[in-house]
């Protein structure tokens, strides 16, 4: 599995860990709603509205451009607990209106989120190391964490909500397994990738390995954010594919 890493210095003004405080300098006057821990300094990264359940809009901080959040109207929704039909529905619009974009989801403290206003973020695929998930046995054995994922053959464009949450349901009960949850009601921090038809879904355990080596469900499919030269030297230190095996479950 091959890596990339994309050094962003901006992303030192936003929040790297969860529950991390903003920048002393980031403009705090505008939250994204009275339960939302995210901010809207500038009412034109608004983008659109989705099926009146979710925000369109751009990523602050992105390391694409253009970098999407969607974002639940409802600030109180969580990014711990499962996604539901309404996300699903919103991210397959997003899918289908915009043919180069993949979506994430970043499941919990331990899959990388930093924010507990529920969201998903939009990027420019493909994702790094797509081909290694979906392209055969072979290649797949060199990915050295553990994944379920399930191929739409018809495709996102005639899927349903409806459908993308069985299977999402079904991939999360796999994962909850693989990770040892017994209980039912156990949230299991999970990162999740829609891309070309295909869901991919990743059981994690750790949002960071040593100080600094840390990613979230974009890091898992090969692009690693970071925001200066050390991290990048931690990660090769420790080595690339032993913390991914100890973010996620290894294979």
């Amino acid at each position: 599995m091959q890596v990339e890493f994309r050094v962003c210095a901006a992303l030192a003004r936003k929040p790297n860990t969860f529950r991390a405080a903003l920048d002393r300098t980031f403009d705090k006057s505008s939250k994204w709603g009275p339960g939302s821990d995210l901010y809207c300094p500038d009412e034109r990264l608004k983008l659109a509205k989705l099926n009146g359940t979710h925000d369109l809009a751009l990523n602050l901080f992105c390391v694409d451009r253009p970098q999407l959040l969607i974002l639940t109207l409802d600030s109180y929704k969580r990014q711990s607990d499962p996604l539901d039909r309404d996300d699903l529905a919103a991210a397959l619009q997003v899918l289908n209106a915009l043919d180069d974009m993949y979506i994430i989801f970043n499941g919990g403290e331990a899959a990388g989120c930093t924010r507990i206003h529920r969201h998903m973020q939009g990027l420019l695929g493909p994702p790094n190391a797509f081909e290694s998930f979906v392209g055969g046995v072979e290649k797949q054995s060199r990915i050295p964490f553990r994944y379920f994922s399930h191929h739409f053959a018809a495709g996102f464009s005639t899927s349903s909500a409806s459908d993308l949450l069985e299977i999402y349901l079904k991939l999360l009960d796999e994962a909850r397994q693989a990770v040892g949850l017994l209980q039912p009601d156990e949230p299991c921090a999970h990162n999740f990738v829609l891309w070309k038809d295909w869901v991919i879904l990743i059981p994690r355990r750790s949002a960071v390995v040593g100080s600094h080596a840390s990613t979230n469900a974009a890091g898992m499919m090969g692009s690693i954010w970071i925001t200066d030269q050390s991290a990048v030297d931690e990660w090769l230190d420790l080595g690339c594919r032993n913390v991914l095996q100890q973010l996620g479950v290894a294979q």
